[in-house]
Parts: structure tokens; C-alpha cells; sequence
């Protein structure tokens, strides 16, 4: 029985000094293999090369690419205000028609204070506006067809409007006092004032309208026709040559 039990602590001790050793050889193999890829990782870092400093064109870049943003909003400014620009433009006779409705619209209010509809003031405010509203349209023609025989028209028109400012008085016949003219009489010479201003706008438009060249279709179809025009003057040429060798 006494030996049964002292194998038994041997067995158990043996098997207590295997579990230690293993432990311990286990332990000492982490922390070799930690060391080891200590020593690695400073062996790596000591033959890397330092890291490079700035370079000092990186800001001339950044300089060099704000400059390029900035030209970009700056075309697209251009280019939107070129929009702008064009849309008014190309609907300058669509805007002479209606300067001339807004004519033949006075012509009808000149018609209501003759009949005692419309007071003298009513009728100047709207005056007045009707001859601002010619004034930027004066503006907007000319931006499309700078032209100084235009412009004089324009003028005339404007003239002609503001002759119909109330009230309407004639010289005496000594030419010493002013007389106001009765509404009837008023009536006549704002008519004829008006007629020939509305006179004046459809030769403007007449002029201009058979070849506005407005909208890029109509810009491509005018140059076609005048390479066409180009090329036929050159074969009228060369025909009159070789009769001319006949």
C-alpha cells in the first residue's frame, strides 16, 4: 500500500515538474519572440530614410491652382452676363412691337381725357412712364444695331411722344400769350404726334426684321447664305472671264 501511494506522488510530482517546465519553456518563448520583433521594428526604423522636408513649390501649386479656380468663376461670369446679354438683345424686335402697343395704349388714354375719363395728371404719370420705358428700349436697340442713323430716330420718337405732355397750348397770334387748347382740339395733335412716332418704329422694324440673325440657327443660316452669295460672285466672275477670252 505504501509503495502504491509513493509511485502515485512520483507519477503526480513528475507530472507537476513537466507542466512547469513546459509553462516556463512557453514563457520564455513569447517573450523572446516580443524581443525579437523588437529588435526588428528598430532595425527597420534605423535604415529608413529620414522623411523629406516640404517642398517649397507645394505653395506655388496651391497659388497656380486658386489662380485657375478664379479664372474659371471668372469665365463663367463673362459667360453668364454674355447670356444675359444676348437674351435682351435677341428679343429687341419682339420689344419694338410692343413699344408700339404701348403708343397705340397712350393714343387710347389720350382718347379717355378727351372724353373726361382720364384727368391731365393721370394722363402725364402714365406719360411718363411710357417714355422711360422708350428710353431703356433706346438703349437696348442700339446694343443690337449701334447705328447713329437709328439713334436719331429713337430721339425722334421720344420727341415726338413727349409733345403730347398736358396740356397742349398754342401762341396767341401776336405771339405774346399762350392759349391751352380745348380737349378736341388736344386730342389732334397728340394723335399726330403719336402716328408719327408709331410711323417711325414700324420703318425701324420693316428695316430690321428681314434678317434679324438673332438666335445661333438664324447666326449659322446668315453665314451659309453668304458663303453661298461668296461662291456664286465667284462663278459670275469666272463666267465673265471666259466670255471675255471668247
Amino acid at each position: 500500500m505504501d509503495w502504491v501511494m509513493i509511485a502515485v506522488i512520483a507519477v503526480v510530482v513528475l507530472l507537476g515538474m513537466v507542466v512547469t517546465a513546459y509553462l516556463i519553456t512557453n514563457a520564455i518563448s513569447n517573450q523572446m519572440g516580443e524581443l525579437y520583433a523588437a529588435l526588428l521594428e528598430r532595425e527597420l526604423k534605423s535604415e529608413s530614410p529620414a522623411p523629406k522636408r516640404e517642398e517649397p513649390k507645394a505653395a506655388p501649386r496651391e497659388e497656380k491652382k486658386q489662380m485657375s479656380v478664379s479664372g474659371v468663376n471668372e469665365d463663367e461670369l463673362i459667360k453668364k452676363l454674355r447670356q444675359v446679354i444676348d437674351e435682351k438683345v435677341q428679343r429687341v424686335l419682339d420689344e419694338a412691337r410692343h413699344k408700339k402697343e404701348r403708343l397705340l395704349m397712350l393714343l387710347d388714354v389720350a382718347r379717355g381725357y378727351t372724353l373726361g375719363y382720364i384727368s391731365e395728371d393721370e394722363y402725364n404719370a402714365f406719360l411718363m412712364k411710357v417714355l422711360a420705358e422708350l428710353d431703356e428700349f433706346k438703349k437696348l436697340w442700339l446694343a443690337r444695331f449701334p447705328s447713329q442713323k437709328d439713334k436719331e430716330k429713337l430721339n425722334q420718337v421720344i420727341a415726338y411722344v413727349a409733345r403730347t405732355k398736358l396740356p397742349i397750348t398754342v401762341k396767341s397770334k401776336d405771339g405774346k400769350t399762350t392759349i391751352k387748347l380745348p380737349p378736341e382740339e388736344a386730342l389732334i395733335r397728340m394723335t399726330s404726334s403719336i402716328n408719327s412716332a408709331v410711323s417711325i418704329l414700324d420703318e425701324m422694324i420693316s428695316s430690321r426684321g428681314g434678317n434679324p440673325a438673332v438666335t445661333p440657327l438664324e447666326i449659322k443660316l446668315s453665314q451659309e447664305c453668304e458663303k453661298l452669295r461668296a461662291k456664286v460672285e465667284k462663278l459670275e466672275r469666272q463666267l465673265e472671264e471666259c466670255q471675255a477670252l471668247t
